[in-house]
């Protein structure tokens, strides 16, 4: 039990504010829904379903050893959970699936996600429900399994995604005593195989590695293996944590705006469940229930309402699966001299002297320096541009190339074109216009899935052209000190440094705890005008 004390501690803190999004009246019409936008403010038009995986908080304090609820409240827990449950079913569209952002949007996540913890919430509270919401509750979770078995995610590889669809398949078979779900989960993983890197041992986000993400992705795989023991998945998980452990910072951050999505936060739960028998998890687990005490890095607390359920429930499952971690092993950011590239990934991470330097040459370079107290010295993100009232940005997809080590010096060199930053927002006209259609027409499954695809494109892909580029040199000295050699073409106004920055639309990034807010100790300088251009040197001294 004491094991689990610095996830106990850090839940308890969490719940009011958890519990407060249900509606539990008993002579409400909406009760058991979690979205208090929609029930209490009623400024929304729609229950998202995301918010109902506050069920399985419900019922892990119903049930769990560890859980803080005197026994005489239990009973009233696994009530609630009955009701969100019930709620739950309301939600589903005939075909089972779910909606997240938008009224028949059959969004892969909501069904996903939702069936993974109301799928555990219903085993772990199996026999305590009444009978016809439990009745009730296995023919939602059966219809959404039988969804997620048929259908799949199709406007780009999201493993964080691909791995919580398995994880509700098997759940779904394990609560039901079935393996008619076998053949759907197996599909998710294969496709979670294919684009994991054969010797890199990241999985796919979008377009490449976010250490954030991963951590959360590889939550549901470890879930599975649990359940299964499963030699290939645990092999996956193995090469994933060997992979994770050189992006777990000092100042409790597992990556950052360096990596494919700009993710930052962590999820301790697949590492405790790997910890027994994964050194490398064991390490990851043991740094993380440390910086939990500690409270720092990007947990529940810093996020919004959208995920604070995703990483609370994690916490949860930590909670229950924390065990004797031993003596394990140091990170690699612990030992002077470490050093790891990941050419495919375009990431270098370094421990040189007391610092630990991180740089995403596939970001356009962008670096970031902590010290091995954790505190943040330096972070980098490039520039931006001004252009007929629109902003360009250098941190981005472009041509990158990592030095092989040498006994003097780490160099990365990035080329990276200017683009522009999505700027679209809603207004009352547009949004008006997307409900008429996404009530109407878009109420098709086909037409749904086209729907989502144009989003993604519009919100996340479109990148508009412009001509200047960045040119980038790092240099990471055996000393620990740092050069950025800076050269900027072709932009008709003065370079803007972006300290932090994320070019494209993600609702999971930008989360960050307040020692993050403060920022950098040292400013990003700006550049000076040279002929044809702008240049930058800079030297951050050992």
């Amino acid at each position: 039990m004491a094991h689990a004390d610095p996830y106990v501690h850090a839940i308890t803190p969490l719940l009011g504010r958890a519990l407060s999004g249900l509606d539990a009246e008993i002579t409400s019409p909406s009760r058991g829904s979690f979205d208090r936008t929609w029930w209490c403010w009623k400024f929304t038009d729609f229950s998202a379903t995301r918010f109902q995986e506050g069920a399985h908080v419900l019922a892990w304090l119903a049930t769990s050893p560890v859980s803080p609820a005197p026994e005489a409240s239990r009973p009233r827990f696994a009530q609630l959970c009955g009701a969100s449950l019930a709620f739950w079913a309301r939600l589903q569209h005939g075909d089972g699936s779910f909606d997240e952002a938008y009224p028949f949007e059959r969004s892969l996540a909501a069904t996903a996600f939702s069936a993974f913890y109301l799928g555990r919430a219903i085993e772990r509270l199996r026999g305590a429900l009444a009978p016809e919401v439990e009745s009730l509750a296995l023919r939602t979770l059966e219809r959404s399994a039988g969804w997620l078995a048929a259908n799949g995610e199709y406007h780009g590889i999201l493993s964080n995604h691909l791995a919580a669809a398995a994880g509700a398949l098997q759940i779904a078979g394990d609560v039901l005593q079935t393996d008619r779900f076998r053949s759907g989960r197996d599909r998710y993983l294969g496709l979670i195989y294919r684009h994991q890197h054969p010797s890199e041992g990241w999985m796919r986000e979008y377009g490449g590695a976010d250490p954030g993400y991963q951590s959360h992705g590889m939550f549901y795989l470890a879930e599975i293996e649990r359940r299964t023991r499963d030699g290939e998945l645990f092999e996956r998980l193995s090469r994933g944590c060997d992979f994770l452990r050189w992006f777990v910072h000092p100042d409790g951050t597992i990556g950052g705006e360096y990596a494919s999505r700009g993710t930052k936060f962590s999820y301790p739960a697949a590492f405790e469940l790997l910890a027994a028998r994964l050194p490398a998890a064991a390490s990851i687990a043991a740094h993380l229930r440390e910086q939990l005490r500690d409270g720092r890095g990007v947990g529940a607390r810093e996020m919004d309402a959208w995920n604070q359920f995703p990483l609370l429930n994690n916490l949860l499952f930590a909670a229950d699966a924390a065990g004797d971690l031993g003596r394990p092993a140091p990170l690699p950011w612990h030992q002077d001299g470490s050093t790891a590239t990941f050419p495919d990934a375009g990431l270098v991470i370094a421990r040189r002297g007391r610092r630990i330097i991180a740089c995403g040459a596939n970001m356009g370079g962008a670096v970031k320096i902590w010290s091995a107290d954790g505190a943040l010295e330096y972070e980098d993100c490039g520039y931006a541009a001004q252009s007929a009232d629109r902003w360009f940005v250098s941190q981005g997809e472009g041509s990158a190339h990592i030095d092989a080590v040498a006994e003097t010096a780490l160099t990365v060199t990035a080329k990276t074109p200017f683009r522009g930053i999505p700027t679209t927002r809603f207004d009352p006209w547009r949004f008006i216009a997307f409900r008429l259609f996404t009530t109407t027409i878009g109420r098709l499954p086909s037409v749904a899935r086209w729907l989502k695809e144009l989003l993604v494109k519009v919100l996340i892909r479109k990148k508009q052209p412009h001509p200047g580029s960045l040119l980038r040199h790092v240099t990471i000295a055996s000393d620990g000190s740092v050069t950025i050699d800076d050269t900027i073409s072709d932009v008709a106004t003065a370079p803007v440094p972006l300290p932090r920055h994320v070019p494209f639309h993600m609702g999971s990034s930008r989360y960050a705890d307040f020692a993050d807010w403060c920022g950098a100790e040292r400013p990003c300088p700006a550049p000076t005008a040279s002929e044809g251009g702008y240049r930058r040197r800079l030297v951050l001294d050992a």
